[in-house]
């Protein structure tokens, strides 16, 4: 039962749709950068943004961490341009 409630808690982690949480993405430039591998498949410009999403969003079945360095980065960036 413990086991299911940290289940849960991952799954709920992860209410926001990006391509670093898509099923299809795979790690081109970390954190920034991802490949999409449905959108390679297609033959459409397949180097996307961590934070991007498209209507073709598939939730991952494996935790990752690369939507939340994206967003660490993304942050620690704009608290930089702030105090300049």
């Amino acid at each position: 039962m413990v086991k299911t409630q940290m289940i849960s808690r991952k799954k709920s982690k992860s209410k926001n749709r990006f391509c670093g949480n898509c099923h299809y993405h795979n790690m081109y430039e970390y954190p920034d950068l991802i490949l999409c591998s449905l959108r390679y498949q297609n033959s459409n410009d397949f180097i996307v943004p961590t934070l991007g999403c498209c209507e073709k969003w598939t939730p991952n079945s494996q935790e990752c961490f690369c939507v939340e360095e994206a967003m660490k980065k993304r942050n620690k960036n704009s608290v930089k341009h702030c105090k300049e």
